[in-house]
C-alpha cells in the first residue's frame, strides 16, 4: 500500500485544524459554564457590566477624572503591554502528531502555519477590544487624531503578535540557555520599544509597527518550518491551552495545606463583640466565626479586593451612580459573608456536638454585621465627601451608613432564618 493511500481516509491539514479548533473552543466553553451560571451572571456580571457601561458613557461625556491630565500617554501603554505579555499562540499540537512529522511533514507544516495565522488574526480582535476600552481616554483626554489611533492599533496588534511568538520560542528552547535568553531579551526589547514609540509620535509608531509586523511574520514562518524540538513544542502548547482551565481550577478547588503550627492573629480567647450585641452564648458563637474568618488565608485578600473595587466604583463617576453602587456593593458583600458563615456553621462543629440551630441563627447577625461595619463606613464616608464636597461629610454620612450596614446584616440574617425555617 502506498503512503498516500494509507492516509486517504484521514483529514487534510485544513480539516484537521478546523476540527481541533472546534474541540478547543467547545472545551473552553464548557469550562466557562462550570463557573458562570445564572447566579453569577445575575449578581455579578450583569450589575458590573451595566456599571461599566455607565462609566464608559460618562468618560465620553466629560467625566474623565482630572488626574488623567497629569499622566503621560506612555503610561497608558502599560495596559496593552500586560496583555501582550500574557499572549501565547495556540498550535493545537498532539503527541501523536510525531507520526505526521515522520511520514507527512507537509501536514504538520500546514497545521502550524494555520495556527500561526489564526494567532495573528485573534490578536487583531484583542487589540481592537483594548483600544475600544482606552478610546475615551485617548480621544477625549489626549486629543489623539483618528490616524494616530489607527497607527496605535496597528502597533498594539503587532506587539501582541511578536511578543507572543518570542515568549513561545523562549519556552520551546528553555533547555538551550542562550536561545532562551535571547528570546526573553527580544521580548523585553519589544516592550521597551513600544513604550518609547508611544511617547514619540505617530511616525515613530508606524515605523515600530512595521518592524514588529516583519518580526512577527518571520517568527510565524519559522514556527511553521520548525521540525525539531517537537516534544518541547507540544508541552508549551499544552500549557498554553490549559491556562484558562488551570486558572478556573485554582480558584474553585481548595489546595491541601499544612496545619498551622502557630496562630499569629487573635491568639487570646478574649471576646470580640460588646455585650449589647446579644447574649453571651450568641456572642461566643459569633466570636468563634469572626476569628475563624480572620485567620483564613484568603479572607483578607478577598476583603481588600472587594473593598478596593467598591471604593473605586464609588469615587469614579457622578454622585447619583454612587447612590446605586453603595447599596449594591453592600448587598453583594453581605451575601459573600453569608457564604462564609454557612461554611463555618457546617464545618466548625462535629456531629457529636451539633450546635443548636436557633443559637446559630441568632449569631449570624452579629458576626456578619461586625464584618460589614468597616466597608459600610468607608463607602458611606466616600459618598458623603462627594455629596457635601467637604471632609466633614465623611462623618455626616459615614456613621449613619455604618449603622445601616449593620442593620442590613441583621435584616438579611432574619430573612434567611425565616426562609430556612419555612424550607
Amino acid at each position: 500500500m502506498s503512503r498516500n493511500s494509507a492516509f486517504a481516509g484521514l483529514a487534510a491539514p485544513g480539516a484537521l485544524f478546523r476540527r481541533r479548533l472546534h474541540d478547543y473552543i467547545a472545551n473552553e466553553r464548557r469550562n466557562l459554564l462550570l463557573v458562570v451560571d445564572w447566579v453569577v451572571a445575575l449578581y455579578i456580571i450583569i450589575p458590573f457590566g451595566l456599571l461599566g457601561l455607565r462609566y464608559y458613557y460618562g468618560f465620553w461625556h466629560g467625566e474623565i477624572p482630572a488626574a488623567f491630565a497629569h499622566i503621560p500617554l506612555a503610561a497608558l501603554g502599560l495596559v496593552p503591554l500586560v496583555t501582550a505579555l500574557a499572549s501565547r499562540p495556540i498550535l493545537l499540537l498532539e503527541q501523536a502528531d510525531a507520526v505526521f512529522l515522520r511520514q507527512q511533514p507537509g501536514w504538520l507544516r500546514g497545521l502550524l502555519g494555520r495556527a500561526g495565522i489564526g494567532f495573528a488574526v485573534f490578536q487583531i480582535g484583542k487589540s481592537v477590544l483594548i483600544l475600544l476600552v482606552l478610546l475615551p481616554f485617548l480621544k477625549e483626554g489626549y486629543q489623539l487624531s483618528w490616524a494616530s489611533l489607527a497607527i496605535l492599533c496597528l502597533m498594539v496588534w503587532t506587539l501582541h503578535s511578536v511578543v507572543g511568538m518570542l515568549l513561545h520560542f523562549a519556552g520551546v528552547f528553555r533547555k538551550e540557555w542562550w536561545k532562551h535568553g535571547a528570546f526573553i531579551l527580544g521580548a523585553i526589547a519589544a516592550c521597551a520599544l513600544f513604550i518609547w514609540a508611544m511617547a514619540n509620535g505617530a511616525v515613530i509608531g508606524a515605523l515600530v509597527a512595521l518592524l514588529f509586523g516583519m518580526a512577527a511574520g518571520v517568527l510565524i514562518g519559522k514556527r511553521a518550518l520548525l521540525s525539531h524540538h517537537f516534544e518541547e513544542s507540544t508541552a508549551v502548547d499544552l500549557a498554553a491551552r490549559l491556562r484558562f482551565t488551570a486558572l478556573l481550577l485554582s480558584q474553585s478547588i481548595d489546595k491541601p495545606r499544612l496545619p498551622k503550627q502557630k496562630v499569629r492573629l487573635l491568639r487570646r480567647s478574649g471576646p470580640l463583640l460588646p455585650s449589647f450585641m446579644g447574649k453571651w452564648q450568641t456572642r461566643q458563637v459569633a466570636d468563634a466565626a469572626l476569628k475563624s474568618a480572620l485567620r483564613e488565608r484568603g479572607y483578607a485578600r478577598m476583603y481588600l479586593q472587594f473593598s478596593s473595587v467598591s471604593l473605586a466604583a464609588t469615587v469614579v463617576g457622578p454622585l447619583w451612580v454612587g447612590w446605586i453602587v453603595v447599596p449594591l456593593m453592600l448587598l453583594l458583600f453581605s451575601m459573600w459573608l453569608r457564604g462564609l458563615w454557612l461554611q463555618f456553621a457546617e464545618h466548625a462543629f462535629p456531629p457529636v456536638a451539633t450546635m443548636d440551630r436557633g443559637r446559630l441563627d441568632s449569631a449570624c447577625g452579629p458576626a456578619v454585621g461586625l464584618q460589614m461595619l468597616p466597608i459600610a463606613f468607608a463607602l458611606s464616608a466616600c459618598l458623603g465627601v462627594k455629596m457635601f464636597a467637604a471632609w466633614w461629610g465623611a462623618v455626616a454620612l459615614g456613621v449613619p451608613g455604618a449603622a445601616a450596614g449593620m442593620l442590613l446584616a441583621y435584616m438579611l440574617a432574619a430573612f434567611w432564618q425565616k426562609k430556612d425555617g419555612a424550607a
